[in-house]
C-alpha cells in the first residue's frame, strides 16, 4: 500500500496533467481517493464535516429520485458525489504550509501548455480536434470557441476563463512568496518564472473576453494589494478601473467620449455589451435568474432534480440553456433550499475556521493560506455569473482547493490543542 507522502505525490502528478488529459489526471486522483478511503474510512466517517456532506448527498439523491427527468437528475449526481469523496480524501493528505505552496506550484505550472496551445489557437490558427479517445480530447476550434474568444484545450472560453482565474490567484501568491525570499539566485529565478507564467495567463484572461473573469481577476489583485499593503498599486488599480468603467458606461457629455479615445475599444465595447445590442431577453442573466428562483419557490424542499433546469427553461422560453449562470440559484432550483444551505454551511464553516487560523500563523504561512483562500473565493465569485463545474477540471480544482484549506486548518488546530 502506498505511503501517505507518495499518495500526495500522485495527487500532484494528477493535477499536473489534468488540464491536458482529465482521464489520466483523474486516474491518479481517483486511485488515491480509493486508497485513502480504504485505509481511513473510520476516521473520515467520524468527522462532522463529512457527515454534513453526506446529508447534502442524501438530499441530492432524494431530489433526483423525485425529479421529472430522473435519468438526467441521476446523471447530474456525478457532478457532485464523486468530488465529495475526493474532497474528504485530500483533507487527509494536506497538512503543512509547504504542501499549500506545492499545490499552488503544480496548478500554476500545469497552465503553461494551456497558455501555449491557446496562443497557437488564436495567433497561428492551430486547429483540432485532437482526439486520442479517453486519453485526450481537445476540440481546438481555430480562433476559439465561440469565435474570437480563446478556449485552448477547453470546449468553451468561459471554462478556460475560470481556470485562468484560479491560476492567476495562485500565481500572484507564488510571486509574492518568492518576493519575500532573501536576496539570492533562488529568489530571482522564482520571480522570473512566476512573472512569465503570470504574463501568459494575463494574455489568456484578456483573450477569453470574459467580463466575469476580468472582474474576478481584478478583485483578486485588489485583495493581494490590500493584504500586502501595496497602496500605490491600489491607487493605480482604482484609476484604471474608473477609466475602463467610465469608457463603458458614461455618456459622451460626461467624459465617456474622451475616455473612449483612451481605453481600447476591446474592453469598453465588451463590458458595455455593445457588441451584442440585440441580445434576446431569454439569454439575459436576469431572466434566467428569475426563472431559477421561481422554480425554487415552486418546489422548495427537494427542487426539480439536477440537470432538469435545461428542459424546464426550454419548454417555457423555447431556448436551450444548460444552466442559469448562477450556481447558488441552480442548486436552489434543482436540489432545494435545504440541500443547498447544507452545502453552503459546510463551505462557510471551513472558510470561517480558515480566517480564525489565519491570524495566528507566521508570515509565510499566512501568505500561502491566503493564496489558497483567494483562489477558492475567486472561483466561487466566478460561479455567481456562470457555472463551469460541469467541466471536471474546474470541479476538481475547486474541491481540492477547499480540501487543502480544511486539511491544513485541521492539522493546525490539532497542533494548537496539543500544545495547550
Amino acid at each position: 500500500m502506498l505511503r501517505r507522502f507518495t499518495q500526495w505525490n500522485w495527487i500532484e502528478a494528477g493535477l499536473l496533467v489534468f488540464p491536458l488529459s482529465p482521464f489520466l489526471g483523474g486516474l491518479a486522483v481517483v486511485g488515491v481517493t480509493v486508497a485513502v478511503w480504504w485505509r481511513q474510512w473510520r476516521e473520515l466517517l467520524n468527522r462532522p464535516l463529512v457527515w454534513g456532506l453526506g446529508v447534502f448527498a442524501l438530499l441530492a439523491v432524494v431530489s433526483s429520485l423525485t425529479a421529472i427527468d430522473r435519468t438526467a437528475a441521476l446523471l447530474g449526481l456525478f457532478n457532485f458525489l464523486p468530488f465529495l469523496a475526493v474532497f474528504a480524501a485530500v483533507t487527509c493528505l494536506i497538512r503543512s504550509p509547504s504542501q499549500l505552496r506545492q499545490l499552488a506550484e503544480v496548478v500554476v505550472v500545469s497552465s503553461i501548455p494551456v497558455v501555449v496551445v491557446g496562443i497557437g489557437q488564436m495567433f497561428f490558427r492551430w486547429r483540432g480536434p485532437i482526439d486520442l479517445g479517453w486519453v485526450l480530447f481537445w476540440p481546438l476550434e481555430p480562433g476559439g470557441a465561440p469565435s474570437g474568444r480563446m478556449s485552448s484545450v477547453f470546449e468553451y472560453a468561459n471554462v478556460l476563463a475560470n481556470y485562468a482565474v484560479i491560476v492567476w490567484a495562485l500565481g500572484l501568491g507564488l510571486w509574492a512568496d518568492a518576493w519575500r525570499i532573501p536576496t539570492g539566485n533562488l529568489r530571482w529565478k522564482r520571480l522570473l518564472l512566476w512573472t512569465v507564467v503570470l504574463l501568459g495567463n494575463t494574455i489568456v484572461l484578456l483573450l477569453t473576453s470574459s467580463r466575469n473573469a476580468w472582474g474576478v481577476a481584478f478583485l483578486c489583485f485588489v485583495a493581494y494589494a490590500v493584504y500586502l499593503g501595496w497602496r500605490w498599486i491600489l491607487l493605480g488599480l482604482g484609476a484604471i478601473a474608473a477609466s475602463v468603467l467610465g469608457a463603458a458606461f458614461l455618456p459622451d457629455g460626461s467624459g465617456g467620449g474622451w475616455l473612449r479615445t483612451i481605453v481600447p475599444p476591446y474592453f469598453w465595447l465588451r463590458l458595455s455589451d455593445r457588441l451584442h445590442p440585440d441580445r434576446p431577453v431569454e439569454l439575459m442573466r436576469v431572466t434566467q435568474w428569475r426563472f431559477a428562483w421561481d422554480l425554487a419557490i415552486d418546489r422548495p424542499f427537494f427542487g426539480w432534480g439536477l440537470r432538469n433546469f435545461t428542459a424546464l427553461y426550454e419548454s417555457q422560453m423555447g431556448l436551450w440553456l444548460g444552466h442559469p449562470h448562477n450556481l447558488l440559484l441552480m442548486l436552489f432550483a434543482e436540489t432545494g433550499f435545504t440541500a443547498t444551505l447544507v452545502l453552503c454551511g459546510v463551505v462557510a464553516w471551513i472558510l470561517f475556521r480558515g480566517i480564525q487560523v489565519f491570524y495566528i500563523l507566521e508570515t509565510r504561512e499566512k501568505l500561502r493560506l491566503f493564496a489558497i483562500i483567494n483562489a477558492f473565493i475567486s472561483t466561487v465569485l466566478f460561479h455567481c455569473l456562470d457555472v463551469t463545474l460541469f467541466d471536471a477540471r474546474i470541479n476538481i480544482l475547486g474541491w481540492i482547493l477547499l480540501a487543502s484549506m480544511e486539511g491544513f486548518i485541521r492539522q493546525k488546530q490539532q497542533f494548537i490543542r496539543n500544545t495547550l
